[in-house]
């Protein structure tokens, strides 16, 4: 062909061709994107719920070895200095609920570490602590990969590994059963009667460990741990890694929490929403799952609770020998 007669071949997209084109990709984007953001947030999901029911199995292997469930924590005030020789501390066995499942998730290694004889802030278990496991970590938790303070220290630098999930401390705040006047939950705080108590209870001085054959409640209808990332205590080698009734699941304390200004400067709109919790909360159950949190119960279940669970349903999941019967939820 004559070179003269390509003058009249168009090469290349006109104008109007490039924009619809690129409308749509864009089309294509916003409809393919959500389905993409989904499909991961369920992964993360499952990752999440999988690590609750390893936790749940390591309970098992744990109450097996021992005939009873590890303990909660040491109780008592804020951390200090002065606690690390308290005989309750020191006749104690283990420093957490979460170091002591450390065999049972594999990490024995890192248990065989420990002084159990000392607190997690000291040498050299301080350096042990400070150790990210990912079977404690949600991969939903924008923070997932970074340590945490130490909520009872003011401005504390020291970073420790993180736990996105806590024990089952009970009713303790809104206490369902029995019912008030007005049928209303109440408050539990000061409370004598140990019925509200979760299965991860505070160990007092003199409070005996519970096992397995105490959950006279059912092991498939009572909480073991469930999520509460970011929170105040939220460390797997911390004594107060437990969470209760204080308030309704993914309920926000606000920006008047006294705390607020611990660890984090400042305060998220609120929970469930990504990338947004960045002050510490209390010792309610929470997620960045939108909608509810996800829980490990004692027979090894897992299960997402919706935030709009009935309060006196959730109350009676939280305990180990109420006596409660568990409708649908």
């Amino acid at each position: 062909m004559p070179p003269h007669s390509l003058r009249g071949i168009r090469l290349g997209f006109t104008l109007v061709e490039l924009l619809v084109t690129i409308a749509i990709i864009g089309i294509l984007i916003a409809i393919l994107l959500p389905a993409v953001q989904q499909a991961r947030e369920a992964a993360r999901r499952m990752q999440c719920q999988n690590n609750l029911k390893q936790i749940s199995l390591a309970t098992h292997l744990y109450n097996d070895t021992y005939r009873a469930l590890p303990l909660g924590g040491y109780g008592g005030g804020l951390y200090n200095t002065n606690m690390e020789n308290l005989p309750n501390a020191i006749k104690r066995r283990q420093v957490s609920w979460g170091t002591a499942l450390l065999p049972y998730v594999e990490q024995s290694a890192l248990y065989d570490q420990f002084d159990q004889t000392l607190w997690y802030t000291q040498t050299p278990n301080q350096a042990l602590a400070q150790t990210q496991l990912t079977v404690f970590v949600c991969p939903s938790n924008p923070n997932a990969e970074q340590g945490k303070p130490n909520g009872d220290i003011p401005k504390s630098t020291i970073l420790y590994g993180r736990s996105d999930y806590g024990g089952n401390n009970g009713e303790r705040g809104l206490r369902c059963k029995p019912e008030s006047a007005t049928g209303a939950c109440q408050n539990n705080y000061g409370s004598s009667d140990k019925s509200p108590r979760g299965p991860v209870h505070v160990s007092l001085a003199g409070s005996p460990n519970i096992a397995m054959k105490h959950i006279t409640d059912g092991s498939s209808n009572t909480i073991w741990c469930g999520e509460a990332p970011n929170s105040l205590h939220g460390l797997w080698a911390g004594h107060k890694n437990l969470f209760d009734q204080s308030a309704p699941l993914n309920s926000r304390i606000g920006d008047k929490e006294p705390w607020r200004d611990v660890v984090w400067q400042s305060c998220a709109p609120s929970f469930g929403e990504v990338g947004t919790m960045k002050c510490d909360y209390g010792q309610e159950f929470h997620s960045f799952h939108p909608g509810g949190c996800l829980f490990a119960f004692m027979d090894g279940h897992g299960v997402f609770i919706a935030e709009t669970v009935d309060h006196k349903v959730f109350s009676a999941l939280l305990t180990y020998k109420g006596g409660e019967v568990v409708s649908d939820y």
